[in-house]
């Protein structure tokens, strides 16, 4: 079987605070065309738009600290990726470069974060919740199975 052929346009999640936004990006692209996708996602209305649908949204934190910050220009923030060690992340960011292109920093589908400026141009630390795949009954009964035949043999008496 040959193969697979390298995708023409990378699907890249844009992440921060409780958002996500897919964008999309041909490998020839560079960070600031990405920059000036993410200015626009972050500026559009519906970001502010009241939800009319109210009663059937999920439950969610309306304080301050989860509430995406106003931009203006692509100079009120910078994308990064996750630092990642053997495949998990660690909670650090690495800062892409305007001039970066696609193809040599970014994999398909690896999500980009926002880190925001403050008033003094200063970088905020990233804001991201991640919500969990399983449900907390599913994670219990997972560890549960892993754990499973891992103990060690009680001794044999003689």
């Amino acid at each position: 079987m040959p193969p697979k052929a390298q995708p023409k346009a990378y699907i890249l999640p844009l992440k921060t605070h409780k958002l996500t936004v897919f964008l999309t990006a041909s490998l020839s692209d560079k960070i600031s065309s990405i920059k000036e996708d993410a200015l626009t996602a972050l500026k559009a209305p519906v970001l502010s738009a009241p939800n009319p649908h109210a009663e059937f949204a999920m439950n969610v934190d309306e304080t301050a600290d989860w509430t995406v910050p106003t931009v203006t220009s692509v100079k009120d923030f910078e994308l990064c990726r996750a630092i990642k060690e053997r495949g998990r992340p660690t909670g650090k960011y690495e800062t892409l470069e305007d001039d970066m292109q696609v193809r040599n920093c970014l994999t398909n589908w690896e999500a980009l974060y926002v880190q925001f400026r403050d008033s003094d141009g200063e970088l905020l630390p990233v804001q991201v919740s991640t919500p969990s795949v399983l449900d907390e009954e599913d994670e219990e009964a997972e560890l549960a199975a892993a754990r499973k035949g891992k103990r060690k043999a009680p001794p044999e008496g003689e």
